[in-house]
């Protein structure tokens, strides 16, 4: 029974990011997740899978969070 704003500032100072940061984290992690089960699929397609809209915000959001690409985070952990 929030509002929209109660839910954001909640987030805001439990986790200490926007909310928009909160939902890509949960993203870049399921994409991780999907890309050490399903080696398969393209790069692209675990991204849209786990809720990017596009390969160029998906690639720059990975990068800010991670601090490397997808592709060399994936090599690198494998």
């Amino acid at each position: 029974e929030l509002s929209q704003n109660q839910l954001s500032q909640i987030i805001n100072q439990e986790a200490g990011v926007n909310f928009h940061d909160f939902i890509n984290n949960y993203r870049v992690e399921e994409f991780i997740r999907s890309a050490h089960h399903n080696k398969n699929f393209s790069l692209l397609a675990l991204a849209l899978d786990s809720g990017f809209n596009s390969k160029s915000s998906f690639n720059y959001i990975f990068k800010k969070q991670k601090g490397i690409s997808p592709s060399k985070f994936l090599s690198e952990s494998t």
